[in-house]
């Protein structure tokens, strides 16, 4: 009679396990699509000033895969982009410091020859939505820059 409930017992949990089902959920960063750069500014120790970077009249393009894509005017660069998750010491889009997780972004991107580059590090990028807003620190000043979907 033992071995008849152990058999009972073993084909009940097999069923019961069979009947779950697995669902994926395929998450995309939400960095993922076109941009264009819509402010920039940096600040100073007397205050917010705006900046012209050279990119506001093209569009970024970040992929799944990692890779990224800058359009102007018929020119084309490409490479890469990353977000890190990262503990380090950083300043938001306010101008305050705080040193906890946060995430950074690179991008990378060229053309063929090598000749026309935009290398960007942000220490810190906080993603709205439908905007994003990425900052850094270097030489003495607060690099704050907005971006929108395209």
């Amino acid at each position: 009679m033992k071995p008849i409930l152990r058999l009972t017992f073993l084909f009940i949990a097999i069923a019961s396990f069979s009947a779950c089902t697995k669902v994926v959920v395929d998450v995309q960063p939400a960095i993922t699509g076109s941009w264009v750069l819509t402010d920039a500014a940096h600040k100073d120790a007397y205050g917010w000033y705006n900046v012209n970077t050279g990119v506001e009249n093209g569009v970024f393009h970040f992929y799944n895969n990692g890779r990224a894509r800058y359009t102007e005017h018929g020119v084309t660069l490409e490479g890469t982009w990353t977000i890190r998750t990262i503990t380090d010491g950083y300043y938001d889009e306010f101008g305050v410091y705080f040193t906890n997780s946060h995430q950074d972004l690179s991008i990378q991107v060229s053309d063929y020859y090598g000749d026309d580059t935009i290398n960007m590090y942000f220490d810190n990028v906080k993603i709205y939505g439908n905007t994003f807003v990425a900052t850094n620190y270097a030489n003495n000043y607060i690099g704050r820059y907005r971006f929108s979907r395209y």
